[in-house]
């Protein structure tokens, strides 16, 4: 009896323990593992990952150089699409900025050599030579022989305009043809004293442009530089990131209007007929005149690819002034240059807008009127 009691004890013991036991093992089988839990974060965003992949975006983007437009935003926004599109198009959860990020794309200088190669010259009397062997390219080379110190030369465009260049030295001077397709005569003209020249010679070339902007991208005697220029050097260095045509613009406009200042004294001591703006020494003092304003400023975006008028004429009529135009795919030229106040681009002069002008003020841009392009 006393047996069969241990025994029944011993039973209900056995049950009662394989019972916990088998609440305890379904208890740990519903647990997650740490390998699992793991894995489950792994598979979250991460944002050091997301900034790696779009800055590679960026960096493979800049070489879509679609042209910006009117009205377009800067360094790779609008026409572009920048490196922020890319980067959205890799499907990241980040939400899309308002206006997409530089890329890093950098834009050496486009530096265009004139030369004299001697296929087709004419010869004057005095030893001078033109040669126009690259006349569809926008240009003559001219080499004084004569025995004047005081030389000129006229142009007498197809279109009637008769622009005049100071000729200083016995070396090839790159003279532009900026008024089209026809026939350009060429008049060298010594002085005689005072405001009095000669015409010592003259000859008549017909020239056909290439394309019409031809004579807008390379150097001249008036917009004189070379790749180791310095404004033409840190224009790529303005212009990194900015891929669009109005981006570019934009910086190098920027950069000069508030860098630059005007040079009063400079203004009243300079015969305009025989001033040539010296790049590098108007880049090394951060001044000049409207002259060297505008020929620093075309030498910087024509290198950036972008043809570039330098403009001679009147404002309101009775200013002597200079400035630029630029021109632009799919709008054409934008004269005075541009500036963009945050809602809207206006035309403007860059020499008003940094001697106090305000370059956001339509109404006091005043009355232009271009009498020569170089």
């Amino acid at each position: 009896m006393q047996n069969r009691k241990i025994l029944r004890l011993l039973l209900s013991f056995i049950v009662v323990l394989a019972l916990l036991l088998s609440l305890t093992g379904c208890k740990d089988k519903n647990k997650p593992t740490i390998e699992t839990t793991k894995a489950t974060k792994t598979t979250e965003p991460i944002t050091k990952e997301k900034t790696t992949e779009e800055s590679t975006d960026e960096t493979t983007s800049g070489t879509d150089k679609t042209s910006g437009k009117f009205g377009g935003g800067s360094g790779g926004s609008g026409g572009s699409g920048g490196g922020g599109g890319g980067g959205q198009a890799q499907g990241t959860t980040k939400a899309p900025a308002t206006t997409a990020a530089k890329s890093n794309s950098y834009y050496a200088p486009q530096v265009y050599y004139n030369s004299a190669s001697g296929a087709a010259v004419q010869a004057l009397a005095d030893g001078t030579q033109i040669d126009y062997s690259n006349a569809a390219s926008g240009y003559v080379m001219l080499k004084y022989s004569g025995a004047h110190s005081n030389v000129r030369l006229q142009v007498a465009a197809p279109d009637g305009v008769t622009p005049v260049y100071p000729i200083f030295s016995t070396g090839w001077e790159a003279i532009p043809l900026t008024n089209g397709n026809g026939n350009y005569t060429f008049r060298v003209l010594a002085n005689d004293g005072g405001n009095s020249y000669t015409v010592v010679g003259s000859v008549d070339i017909p020239v056909t442009l290439s394309y019409s902007t031809a004579a807008f991208y390379r150097p001249n005697i008036y917009c004189n530089y070379d790749g180791g220029t310095s404004c033409v050097n840190y224009a790529a260095e303005l212009t990194r990131g900015c891929d669009t045509e109005v981006a570019k613009i934009q910086a190098i406009y920027n950069y000069v209007v508030g860098n630059f200042h005007y040079d009063y004294g400079k203004a009243s001591s300079v015969a305009s007929a025989a001033y040539v703006p010296n790049l590098n020494s108007v880049w090394a003092s951060k001044s000049g005149i409207c002259f060297d304003y505008a020929s620093t400023m075309a030498a910087m975006l024509r290198t950036q690819g972008l043809p570039t008028r330098v403009c001679i004429g009147y404002v309101n009529g009775s200013t002597y002034h200079a400035w630029i135009s630029v021109y632009v795919q799919g709008t054409g030229w934008v004269n005075n240059i541009i500036q963009f106040n945050g809602n809207s681009w206006k035309l403007m002069d860059p020499t008003f807008a940094s001697t106090g002008g305000n370059k956001y003020d339509w109404s006091q841009r005043g009355s232009y009127s271009a009498m020569y392009y170089y």
